[in-house]
């Protein structure tokens, strides 16, 4: 394998990686369902009244 080879599957290779890394989290992230949005707004309601205290 010469210089220019490594070169080239350094170069292709890496934004390859990255897109497939970007696709890999896109595709695995977890919703939230409209229970747990509900509490996490009236925790972070609750936070901010407390901080105004």
């Amino acid at each position: 394998m010469s210089g220019t080879d490594l070169w080239l599957i350094v170069v292709a290779g890496g934004p390859l990686l990255l897109l497939l890394v970007i696709v890999y989290v896109l595709l695995t992230r977890r919703r939230r369902g409209p229970a747990e949005q509900r509490e996490s707004d009236r925790a972070a309601e609750r936070l901010y009244r407390e901080e105004g205290d």
